[in-house]
């Protein structure tokens, strides 16, 4: 009798340390994406451009073939960027972003907090500060 217990104590060991063995096992995560739209609304003189889910971000390549996915990624790589005449980030659009932009025309960028090139021409120019006075003015972001 004594020897049948200690054959159960022994089998139930047995079992309790392979129950352990697989529930230490290694978690998995499949590779999924997911695909979604967006597009762009527009009324008056504002637009939205928007995208849902996030397709295959990171760069991707294959023999002499590069892709480089995620949000906005022709955006964020060189692509057109928004007009946003507020040049100071004050929350106005007035003629301290004009008087900012000039500074940063002059060499003096410390009070810009964006992008500035509106002509998208590659410079910050003296045309850069006639179309953000426009803008100023009342007409629409180039």
């Amino acid at each position: 009798m004594h020897r049948g217990l200690l054959m159960k104590y022994a089998l139930a060991s047995i079992l309790s340390l392979a129950l352990v063995a697989s529930a230490s096992a290694q978690p998995t995560i499949d590779w999924y994406t997911i695909d979604g739209g967006g597009g762009t609304s527009s009324g008056g003189v504002f637009t939205l451009s928007g995208t849902i889910g996030q397709p295959d971000a990171g760069v991707m390549s294959g023999g002499s073939f590069t892709l480089t996915g995620g949000f906005w990624v022709g955006f964020s790589s060189g692509g057109p960027t928004p007009c946003d005449p507020d040049v100071n980030c004050d929350g106005n659009v007035d003629q301290d972003d004009i008087a900012c932009l000039a500074q940063a025309v002059a060499g003096n960028t410390s009070c810009m907090c964006v992008d500035a090139d509106f002509n998208q021409d590659g410079n910050v120019d003296q045309d850069d500060i006639a179309l953000l006075a426009q803008v100023v003015a009342g007409s629409p972001c180039p």
